[in-house]
Formats: structure tokens, sequence, C-alpha cells
């Protein structure tokens, strides 16, 4: 039985399913018509993620640092920060045997071993052997961290479905890398492997590992659209 204004009407059983079925259609249909259709942003394309990355000019991260050539090994902790100003890089741990400060400006570099002696070059990797005896690319690792081509050096790359770089050769190194973790605004690898194009038989190869425990970003780069 169902009541509509100015009488009664007697209905069966299958008809009161009916019944219950129309009032069950038409209120979807009206959430249906009310509700806003949630837009989904689509990929960055590669050309357009690489120029974003390359806006993050104000910087810190803190990473765990391996390295191994055909005859040794060595690790420390390093922490990295970056501003347009300048650079500075501390790595703490058995490879310099404590603390060693790197500063590059466009002044040039200098470096500051464990027993407080300064050192001074326009190169940082050449300071960085100078000390610790180890090969690192600092000038490509700054952009490799990030995701990115290294600047003005040819490059053979590769990506995956999301345009992230996941493994890119340039500059005499071979780079992969994984993991890609949001940090703010952006998803960053936190695993970098590279490695020297020379043959591990080599004595001039180098395969070094960075594991990235935190990032800091400010600046421009830590506005607009997340990537």
């Amino acid at each position: 039985m169902i009541f509509v204004p100015g009488k009664i009407v007697n209905i069966n059983r299958a008809e009161r399913r009916s019944y219950r079925l129309l009032l069950l259609v038409t209120v979807v249909m009206l959430s249906a018509c009310t509700s806003k259709p949630v837009k989904k942003e689509a990929p960055l394309d590669w050309q357009s993620r690489q120029s974003a990355l390359a806006e993050i000019d104000n910087w810190k991260m803190h990473a765990r640092i391996g390295l191994r050539g055909n005859d040794r090994s060595g690790s420390a902790s390093l922490i990295w920060e970056e501003s347009p100003e300048q650079r500075t890089l501390r790595l703490l741990g058995p490879l310099g045997g404590g603390l060693i400060i790197l500063k590059q400006d466009e002044t040039g570099v200098s470096i500051k071993d464990s027993k407080g002696r300064v050192q001074y070059s326009p190169s940082a990797d050449e300071l960085i052997y100078r000390v610790t005896g180890w090969k690192i690319p600092v000038s490509g690792l700054r952009w490799w961290l990030l995701g990115l081509n290294e600047p003005g050096s040819k490059a053979a790359s590769t990506v995956d479905a999301q345009q992230r770089l996941l493994g890119v050769e340039q500059a005499g190194w071979k780079v992969s890398l994984g993991k890609y973790t949001r940090f703010g605004k952006h998803e960053l690898p936190t695993s970098i492997v590279f490695e020297t194009t020379a043959a591990r038989e080599d004595e001039r190869y180098v395969r070094i590992k960075v594991i990235v425990k935190d990032w800091k970003i400010e600046g421009k780069g830590e506005r607009g659209k997340e990537l």
C-alpha cells in the first residue's frame, strides 16, 4: 500500500519492488548530476618535468654514500647544502678519516680536511680526490640527485612512464636512479648509483651509491605544480 495525496493505492509485492528500484535509480541520477567530476592531472612530459626540477636551486640533503673500486671501498655520511650563492658538502666518516668540508662559490672551491688544513682549486672534483683519493663527480651529482641530466653535457637517457629519469650515461659516468619518493611537491630519487664507464678490472673503475635520507627544499623550486 502507498499513499498518494487524496487517495490510498494498493500494490502487490512485485510492484513494490519496482517502485523501490525506481526510487533508487532516481536518487543515483540526482547524485550524479550534483557531483563535480574530479579532474586528474596528466603527468608532465619529459621536457616540462626537467624544466620544473631545474628551478630547484636552494636545498639541503642528507644521505649515506658508499664507494667501491677494484681493490678498495669506503663510506661516509653526506650533508649537501645548495643555494644560488654557495655549495657546501660535508663528508663525515671513514672516507676521509673525519669531517671534510668542501665549499664552492663564484670565487672558486676550498676544502678543509679532518686536521683543519685548507686547500684551494678551481675544481671540486680535484680537491675531493686530493683529500680522499676518490673520484666523485660533484658537478654531475648536483643534477643527478634531482633526477636531472647535467646541463651542457651530452647525455643518453631513459625514463619511466611518469617521465622520471631512470638512467643516464654522460661525462664518462653511467648513472642509475630509483626509489622515487615525494619530498614536499617533488618526487626525487632516493637511490643513485653511478659508476665509471671503465671496465671493472681497470684501476680507474669506481662505483658510488648514494642513499638519500631526507630533503629540505626552499625557494622558488618548492612553489608551483606537484611533480
